[in-house]
């Protein structure tokens, strides 16, 4: 898998809804390698439950902080 690949599937975790199995259909991959992705870079958590979770505040906060210096940069 690529390490664009990889980022898109972590995208997916941290930024939809989706569930597992969509991401793993949609990047043709198996789902146990979109857990591995997710457990990897801890985006979501899903406690003891398998259909809800929480993305990690820190994911979030990473994602709008690389937002804002990139715009920094381009200005």
């Amino acid at each position: 898998m690529s390490e664009m690949e990889i980022r898109r599937i972590a995208y997916l975790l941290s930024e939809t809804d989706l569930v597992v199995a969509a991401i793993a259909e949609r990047m043709d991959c198996s789902k146990s390698a979109i857990m591995s992705i997710n457990r990897r870079f801890q985006i979501r958590d899903y406690g003891k439950h398998r259909n809800r979770w929480n993305v990690r505040s820190a994911i979030r906060e990473e994602r709008d902080d690389d937002a804002h210096f990139e715009k920094s940069q381009a200005n």
